[in-house]
Parts: C-alpha cells; structure tokens; sequence
C-alpha cells in the first residue's frame, strides 16, 4: 500500500501562514497528529513541531486538510482537526484530496497555546472491505467527530472518536448547525440498495438531516461543502450509514 499524506495549512488574524504535513500517516480511522513541516528546507519554519508551540499567542481563523495517496488518486482524507490541551476536539477543518480543498473559515477562531496539536485521518479506497464513513459537527456548545467502518446493506451508527457515544449521548441538547462528512469509497450507494448520504434520525426512526459526503475516488473535482442549518440534537438521536458498495 502507498503511503498516505496528509497536508494542512492554517491561517491566522494576524495573516501569517503555517505548513504541516505528516508524509506517512497510517491508514484508518484513529489518525496520527500532523506537526509543522520543512521537508525540503525550502519554507522559512521548524518542522517537526505541534501547532501550538510553533504558533502561542495566535488566533488560527482559517484552514484546509488534503490528502494524497503517494503515486495514486485513492487516498482520502476522513477528518482533521484541532485539539485542546485537554485533548477535547475544538474544531474540524475541512478538506479532501489534492486539489479539492480551500481556506475555508473555521467554526470559530481558535487561539493558539501550548498543547494544542492538530490529528488528521485518512484511508485508501484499495482497502474494501473496511471502508470508514466520517463525519464532523459542530454547535456553540462543543463540536465533534463521528466514525464507523460502513457495513452494507445495514444501518450502522457513527460514534464519536473521542469517547465512543453516539450523536444524542455526545451533542444532546446542542443546536448543530455546521456538519459535513467524507467517505473513502467510490459512492455511498454505488450499487443503489443503500442511502446515498449520511443520515441525522430522532428516537422514532424520523430522519433530522442528511449528510452528503466527498467520496474518496470520485472523478467530478468537486468536494461537499459543509451544511449550514441548524438541528437541535436529542439524548436518543442517531447518526448513520448504510452503504451499498
């Protein structure tokens, strides 16, 4: 298998730039921390450093993840974000594969301090069999992730990275009203006996929203824009994915 890299760039108020990269990130939904990056010693910065070292006392207000998979066009990027020093998720960033991405306004501004580290995951579309639907969202009370190696033909629920509950037990009583999603297959519902994007269901089985997602080895140059509109999470909602691949 190539080996899959991920590339972050952040944006700060004060209009300095930062440069990350991890060059050989393990394929998979866990992800590895993505530190500053100098590889050709071309860019005036210190690689090998968390964000929020290289970075104390700014505020980040703007980023992009991409993703490559070294001499192929599988490789996508399942999530990226910034994480406190207490290890909570404070915001996602949104990307995709080489090329796809842009400098899109975070959530909200996050300022920069010792601790704060920024993890990325991405996977193959080559690994088939264990395809993982992603998906981040974001309230004024907290944002998380969500992740689940897909299973076809069955609604399987996203749970958070981080602790494991599902959307109502992490987000309940938040007001959503950022999410977007990614997936590493081809198409969710390649095969069309599944749900073509991901899906928000209240205790009844009533659908709240949908999530459509960048799919990992899609020809259209185009990437999902994150959805703005707000959805007020219950204790017993649920986040799903029913593939057909």
């Amino acid at each position: 298998m190539a080996d899959l890299a991920i590339t972050v760039g952040v944006r700060f108020s004060d209009g300095s730039i930062a440069y990350l990269n991890n060059a050989a990130v393990t394929a998979g939904v866990a992800g590895e921390e993505i530190l500053t990056a100098n590889a050709g010693g071309d860019l005036s910065q210190t690689s090998g450093i968390q964000i929020g070292q290289a970075y104390a006392g700014l505020t980040a207000t703007h980023a992009f993840a991409i993703c490559q998979e070294v001499g192929l066009v599988t490789g996508q990027l399942l999530h990226a974000y910034f994480v406190s020093p207490s290890g909570s998720i404070m915001v996602p960033i949104e990307g995709g594969r080489t090329g796809y991405a842009q400098m899109q306004p975070l959530y909200r501004p996050i300022r920069m301090d010792t601790g704060v580290t920024v993890f990325g995951a991405a996977q193959s579309a080559s690994d088939s069999a264990t395809l993982v639907a992603s998906a981040s969202l974001c309230s004024p009370q907290k944002c998380d992730v969500f992740a689940v190696v897909a299973v076809d033909g069955a609604n399987t629920e996203l749970v958070s990275l981080q602790t494991g509950a599902t959307l109502g037990q992490s987000m309940n009583n938040c007001v959503v009203d950022m999410f977007f999603g990614s997936y590493a297959g081809l198409f969710l519902n390649e095969a069309g006996a599944g749900v073509s994007c991901l899906f928000m269901t209240a205790s009844d089985g009533k659908l709240k929203g949908l999530i459509p997602v960048e799919s990992g080895t899609s020809s259209s140059n185009s990437t999902s824009l994150p959805i703005r509109y707000p959805v007020r999470v219950m204790q017993n909602d649920g986040l799903f994915v029913n593939t057909d691949t």
